[in-house]
């Protein structure tokens, strides 16, 4: 399996029991579901999948050099997000905003995946708990492979980094006291400030707050006149947006019209029930043989 990587560039996967669980259903789902979730409609150029991202960790991951069980975690962290990604938080909400972990032992026990863990000796139970593995995850504003991904990728879709500084942040990147850091300061404080640009023009941002809320209202009167339902949740961004098009619910139509129609207008004195959850970052940076956060350099 070979690719150019938006992150990586040129990419390669050789391994036949990675392969397999690529190839799974399960899997292939992630294909469908945009990173960005409903901003997507709105920007068409937020164009990075789950499957990308996902795919994008593992790949970190083996540079990194973590042990096949971690880059297998880091193949299937997103494996039970549901399509639109985080919009299903704005209805289930909760402080962390992780819905997809409270049903992630639904996609790890499909049999399909399943049977291509097995093959590699492993369980669906090892992948339920990401924390175990550090470099994978960490908690905000830590460097994980998860962060670091999705940062670089998103950030490339939406312009706030260039390929430089990707390859200046790759070639940074070492491993120190069992956990991802830097070892120049230069680059850690240029990627927190651009994570800080991120988090506030796009992921925490009121354009992605009005998106979303308007988006979650779409889908919970959808559940609501049984347009859809729970399962149709854990299908892909596509099966759900027909489905709700085809409702002829004036108040589904409208709201996904303002979505795709986007008018910055819109935002001024908006309300949203539910605030997008910020995201910070203060990368380790190796000093002297010691990794301090950039915070206290």
């Amino acid at each position: 399996m070979e690719w150019i990587d938006r992150v990586y560039g040129r990419t390669s996967i050789t391994d036949p029991g990675v392969l397999a669980i690529i190839r799974t259903p399960t899997y292939q789902r992630l294909r469908g579901v945009k990173q960005a979730g409903p901003s997507a409609l709105a920007f068409p150029f937020k164009d990075v999948t789950r499957y990308e991202h996902s795919l994008g960790v593992y790949v970190l991951l083996r540079r990194l050099g973590a042990p096949l069980v971690e880059q297998v975690a880091g193949l299937l962290h997103d494996v039970s997000h549901t399509a639109f990604s985080h919009a299903v938080d704005f209805i289930f909400a909760s402080e962390e905003q992780d819905y997809h972990e409270r049903v992630k032992h639904l996609m790890l026990e499909r049999p399909d995946l399943v049977r291509a863990l097995e093959a590699l000796g492993f369980t669906s139970g090892m992948f339920l708990d990401d924390s175990i593995y550090p470099l994978l995850e960490q908690p905000l504003p830590g460097l994980c492979a998860d962060r670091l991904d999705y940062f670089l990728r998103d950030g490339l879709a939406c312009g706030v980094v260039t390929p430089d500084f990707v390859a200046r942040m790759l070639s940074s990147l070492i491993v120190a006291d069992g956990r991802i850091a830097l070892d120049s300061p230069g680059v850690a404080r240029e990627a927190a400030d651009r994570f800080a640009v991120m988090n506030r023009e796009w992921w925490a941002s009121k354009t992605e707050a009005y998106i979303y809320n308007e988006f979650a209202d779409a889908l919970r009167e959808g559940l609501r006149v049984g347009v859809i339902d729970s399962n149709d949740l854990m299908t892909d961004d596509a099966s759900v947006l027909a489905k709700l098009d085809t409702a002829r619910n004036p108040s589904i139509a409208s709201r996904l019209a303002r979505i795709r129609d986007f008018d910055p207008e819109r935002v001024t004195g908006y309300e949203p029930r539910v605030i997008p959850k910020e995201r910070w970052l203060d990368p380790g940076v190796v000093v002297a043989g010691r990794v301090v956060a950039l915070s206290h350099l």
